[in-house]
């Protein structure tokens, strides 16, 4: 169905136009990660001012701890570069290939030529394709240098005369013949940047002439496996890793967007989930939070990548790829991950149980609740056993904390006034969420004695909760607000609001709610983000004001303020549609933290441009709660295809 509601709209010119136009984006590099989908072969590229960095690992999360903070990183770095008669050409442009495939397209122009990187992942390696232009009316030498970064790496013909030129080998750090990396298409010249670890491709070019070189790195080729690489159809190859996403992302639910930049915000959004699963252990794909700081998977992001797929449609996708969170339990029905680096997190049962619910409502899979029922059933018996342990007086009086979850860890920002540790009332809201489920779920499945245990168990913890957040609300200024631990104004706001959804412990309309959504917009960015949303006090976390901020205003009946921040969170990212996981609030800010390429935000969008096109509210379906102004007046389609919803599909 496609709707066309411009007839709606009352004083639409009045209001101001929003673009994507990434003009808040961090400074360089910006990132992008290449690879086939669920791939342990993943190829970081990096967009620098005059050059493209490629950084990878060869190992894999098949044989670490799944779930604990052991992140691969990249053991390996390189540097591509085109110079023209001996001067590096500058990278003007970089976006993503069709708009939306993991695929880097960049540009590198100067008067005496251009020149064409495109880069994608491929089956047996990443591959970097290079065509250079002679744009002058002179004739001109154009070369193709790659360099590998540290202190190893050789070059054969680098060190004795005669020997080969086009590839470069390990030495150290790894199998001494590994093939770190080869040239082709061009014939390989001697250069003398580094030490054995440089090569380079070389064309003389007349005007208006044509080259086309190739970088490739793969994935698992040793010295012997040379000659098969040199007669490699590397085109083929590239074009098949290319078509592999456009089939993928062609299984998505079909969104009609006046506006191409969310459009394709979208579905490069969807795409860079795929990007960051892979196999983990002996027998699951999982997600992480990123492709290198964080490349190890815990239950937190993958939640709302998983949400995000099963309201895309791939619901195959979604459930086994949060199959570990699910089954990550202890004996004593803690669900938090126990043994990962999500323990005492308390708040990660709760994102588990709204997964769960979530793939339950969209696929009406009975069989599926039935599996996951124990785990939300044990969860919620050991939360009730916790909670006792705070369930106790302090000179006759019930303290701040009282019933809620024992100590844990805060992360994203919060702080108690120790450290990570404390009572915090986010993962709180999360844990009685957990609850909510359980007690949803045995309702569901007819287990009446074990529904009215679990509906115990949630009543008294909402009651507590709600205490807690009573009493320990921040009086200012005539209103109130939720701080991040019961009475402490300390720390950031990350997931308070997320007690209106998706907790539902508070209405959206609940005055702390209210509250809270004036004091954290009481400091804006310039750009209009919300600042000290996580860690950085003085920057932001897009992420945050997408997910908890403009969720809870489109379920407020806000769309018009919704929207908004979904505009402004795209241009916080860069134009190939990632965002490092906190900045600061600067256009070009060189205060970057976390993961350069964090999956929190691309998630966010996923849900987000959904949710403004169509959301569920209890026993009701809105249609374009958060549609821009400007895309309602005009006049073009708006609307969902086959967009799965907990009422069936919607067209």
């Amino acid at each position: 169905m496609w709707w066309n509601l411009a007839a709606v709209i009352c004083a639409a010119g009045s209001e101001p136009v929003m673009n994507v136009d990434f003009s808040y984006a961090f400074g360089l590099p910006h990132r992008m990660t290449v690879a086939l989908p669920d791939s342990s072969d993943k190829t970081i590229v990096d967009t620098h001012a005059d050059r493209l960095q490629l950084r990878w690992t060869y190992g894999n999360l098949r044989n670490i701890p799944v779930g604990a903070f052991m992140p691969l990183g990249s053991s390996w770095s390189g540097d591509a570069w085109v110079e023209i008669d001996g001067r590096r050409v500058p990278i003007k442009g970089h976006r993503r290939a069709e708009g939306i495939l993991p695929v880097l397209d960049a540009e590198s122009v100067d008067a005496d030529g251009k020149v064409a990187w495109e880069a994608v992942g491929g089956k047996s390696a990443a591959m970097v394709r290079v065509t250079v232009t002679n744009t002058s009316p002179k004739p001109h030498r154009y070369n193709l240098v790659f360099t590998v970064n540290g202190g190893f790496g050789e070059v054969p013909g680098y060190i004795n005369a005669g020997d080969p030129l086009d590839y470069v080998l390990a030495g150290w750090n790894d199998r001494a013949d590994r093939v770190l990396a080869l040239v082709s298409g061009a014939p390989a010249v001697l250069r003398k940047d580094t030490p054995a670890r440089s090569m380079a491709l070389q064309w003389d070019l007349k005007p208006s002439e044509t080259g086309t070189g190739w970088l490739v790195r793969p994935y698992q080729a040793y010295e012997a496996d040379v000659p098969a690489l040199r007669t490699h159809d590397w085109a083929a190859e590239f074009e098949a890793g290319k078509q592999v996403w456009r089939k993928l992302l062609g299984r998505a639910v079909c969104l009609a967007i006046p506006d191409a930049g969310v459009r394709d915000a979208y579905y490069a959004c969807l795409g860079d989930i795929f990007i960051m699963r892979e196999p983990v252990g002996k027998r699951y794909v999982a997600v992480s939070p990123g492709t290198e700081a964080y490349r190890c998977p815990n239950s937190g992001e993958a939640s709302m990548a998983s949400v995000g797929l099963d309201q895309a449609g791939l619901t195959r996708e979604a459930e086994a790829g949060y199959r570990w969170s699910v089954e990550s339990q202890g004996k004593d029905g803690d669900w938090n991950d126990p043994d990962g680096w999500s323990h005492r997190c308390w708040g990660m049962a709760g994102f588990k149980a709204w997964t769960v619910l979530e793939h339950y409502q969209i696929t009406a899979d009975r069989d599926y609740l039935e599996g996951v029922y124990p785990h939300l059933l044990a969860n919620s018996r050991w939360q009730e056993r916790q909670r006792q342990r705070t369930r106790v007086l302090v000179e006759g009086q019930r303290p701040l904390h009282y019933g809620l979850m024992p100590r844990g860890q805060g992360d994203c920002g919060l702080d108690a006034g120790d450290g990570w540790y404390g009572y915090f009332l986010p993962h709180n809201a999360w844990a009685v969420n957990a609850d909510r489920v359980a007690m949803l779920a045995a309702r569901i499945l007819g287990r009446d004695d074990e529904a009215e245990e679990m509906a115990g168990n949630f009543e008294r913890a909402k009651a507590d909760l709600l205490s807690a957040m009573e009493r320990g609300a921040i009086h200012e200024d005539g209103y109130r607000w939720i701080p991040g631990s019961p009475g402490n104004p300390a720390g950031s706001r990350w997931g308070v609001l997320n007690a209106a959804f998706p907790c539902e412990i508070l209405p959206p309309d609940h005055e702390l709610i209210t509250g809270t959504l004036r004091y954290m917009s009481r400091k804006m960015s310039p750009g209009g983000l919300h600042v000290h949303t996580g860690w950085m006090a003085d920057g932001m976390w897009v992420a945050i004001s997408l997910d908890n901020v403009a969720e809870v205003e489109l379920r407020r009946g806000d769309g018009d303020e919704a929207v908004r921040i979904l505009y402004a969170a795209l241009n916080h990212g860069t134009p190939l549609y990632t965002w490092c996981e906190e900045r600061g609030p600067e256009p070009g800010t060189e205060k970057v933290s976390g993961d350069r390429q964090h999956l929190w935000t691309p998630a966010a969008v996923v849900r987000a441009v959904r949710d403004c096109l169509v959301m569920e509210d209890g026993d009701g379906l809105h249609l374009a709660p958060g549609a821009a102004r400007q895309w309602l007046a005009s006049g073009e389609e708006i609307g969902v295809e086959q967009a799965p919803t907990h009422f069936g599909p919607v067209s």
